[in-house]
């Protein structure tokens, strides 16, 4: 037999396509020097992850080499499910470049309204509620899965101190004292009434201890005026209003069957400077120590997509007569700073802290659908809300004065506007 397959020689098997790419990617033999400088170009955790799976050279040179700590992860951007993409929410990650990471949503989260999130990927939702009632708030640990019962009614009196009746409720924003496993933590948010027995889209401010299910009243006068945002700042639970004036209110006592709640409103200064230009929203910010208010603005209609941004700091001036004058100073220059705006979850980050590539800005979302009325008519539920847009979501430069709609493009949900998930 002139030619036997069992006879050729090892080193004449052809080489296998992984092998190939290794004789001329020799990446296990970098230079740690290199690969810092590699794997620092790579802040995103997940695509950390992604780089070591890419090939077999790559594993051996990350597994050889402890990279630097990726910076603090920022905000991921959770677009929810819509009529024309039925593959579930999306999950944009800023610092991988706008791009969709894979991640999992418990399937009552997939056709939930999510109204807010907290520190530690803790993200609140209202569900389809058991029976008559059409909402079920929860709050939800995206990592391990823990889920925290939230109040779905407020007990009011109508008349009479002595006549109490528990009335529905939706919550379209929440923050909290504190992480929400710890003992002490307290709840402020903005809720919205049942329509009947009073009109649709009255919303107040409220307060709770996590673990409650009904919201205790409070005789208190407590922002009659309505408010836009809330935050929770050095021991203080600050609420925006209308008016651009701060109501600063103090952790509440819980008595036996109602709340007592210590408020003090600052009036600030009319600015006046916002000619020719709508006010889409108002959001409330902690910042290097001092409390903002991020002002987005429209260049015409209400219903026109978002323009430009103004930043503004609270200061608190005393005059010569002791009388304290409050004023919104304005920023010229954001200094370093990328704020995401999200009420009641907006926070602000320092490009300079580890950022590659990334730039001061304003981050934010579409949440035109929140002076809208989550209740309809009576006896109609929350489900028979219209769409909610979801396509003016994007980023705001200072600098260039314009927007960029970075974000992958997604038409109106029937279930939920989108909503930052805070690491």
């Amino acid at each position: 037999m002139p030619f036997a397959a069992e006879s050729q020689p090892d080193n004449l098997h052809p080489p296998l396509p992984s092998q190939m790419a290794d004789q001329f990617r020799p990446w296990q033999f970098i230079p740690d020097d290199i690969l810092d400088l590699v794997v620092r170009r790579i802040p995103c955790e997940v695509d950390r992850l992604h780089a070591g799976r890419a090939c077999r050279s790559w594993r051996l040179g990350l597994v050889n080499h402890k990279p630097p700590a990726p910076p603090l992860p920022l905000p991921w951007l959770l677009l929810p499910e819509t009529e024309a993409d039925r593959d579930g929410p999306t999950f944009c990650c800023v610092l991988s470049g706008w791009r969709a990471h894979p991640f999992f949503l418990p399937h009552a989260a997939r056709s939930a309204r999510y109204f807010g999130s907290y520190d530690g990927v803790w993200l609140f939702l209202a569900v389809d509620g058991q029976g008559y009632r059409a909402h079920d708030h929860v709050l939800v640990n995206l990592h391990k899965f823990q889920f925290l019962d939230l109040p779905n009614v407020v007990r009011i009196d109508l008349r009479f101190p002595q006549v109490l009746m528990d009335i529905e409720i939706a919550i379209v924003a929440v923050t909290l004292s504190r992480q929400p496993t710890e003992q002490g933590c307290i709840a402020a948010g903005i809720i919205e009434l049942e329509p009947f027995p009073g009109p649709a889209g009255v919303r107040v401010i409220a307060f709770w201890r996590m673990g409650d299910r009904v919201i205790l009243p409070f005789y208190d006068d407590v922002c009659p005026e309505g408010v836009e945002d809330v935050i929770y700042h050095e021991g203080l639970f600050l609420f925006l209003t209308p008016d651009e004036d701060i109501r600063a209110c103090g952790e509440p006592v819980f008595l036996e069957a109602s709340v007592h709640v210590g408020s003090i409103l600052f009036h600030v200064e009319p600015r006046g400077d916002d000619a020719g230009e709508t006010v889409l929203a108002r959001y409330l910010f902690r910042s290097r120590g001092w409390v903002l208010m991020v002002v987005r603005l429209s260049s015409a209609l209400h219903y026109l997509p978002t323009s430009s941004f103004r930043v503004f700091e609270f200061v608190i001036h005393s005059s010569s007569t002791g009388v304290c004058v409050n004023t919104w100073n304005k920023l010229e220059k954001l200094d370093g700073r990328m704020l995401f705006v999200g009420r009641g979850c907006s926070r602000s980050y320092d490009a300079g802290d580890g950022y590659p590539g990334m730039e001061e800005g304003v981050y934010f979302l579409d949440d035109g659908s929140f002076h809208e009325p989550v209740f309809h008519h009576f006896p109609f539920p929350a489900s028979a809300h219209a769409a909610y847009r979801c396509c003016d979501n994007g980023k705001w430069s200072e600098a260039s004065s314009q927007v960029e709609r970075c974000f992958p493009e997604r038409g109106p949900s029937k279930h939920s506007p989108p909503v930052w998930i805070l690491p």
